[in-house]
């Protein structure tokens, strides 16, 4: 995985995840990824990323790794 932080053309903080192959095969395996946004001088906080074939399936995903009730969709299902 690649992790970078920059800026935006506007000058808006930018957080780069760049996924490899294999990072995609533990994602569609149900193997969520997490990343420390302390390692960016950032506020303490994760990022978690997930995959799936669907948005329902990610959801069911979320659900399965007991992070759905801390989190909104951002289409409000």
């Amino acid at each position: 995985m690649i992790k970078a932080l920059g800026r935006a053309g506007d000058g808006t903080p930018l957080l780069i995840l760049g996924l490899s192959g294999e990072n995609m095969t533990r994602l569609m395996a149900d193997e969520p990824i997490r990343v420390s946004l302390a390692d960016f001088d950032l506020p303490a906080c994760y990022v978690v990323l997930v995959g799936g074939r669907t948005e329902d399936a990610i959801a069911e995903s979320l659900k399965s790794h007991d992070l759905l009730q801390r989190l909104t969709r951002a289409d409000g299902g």
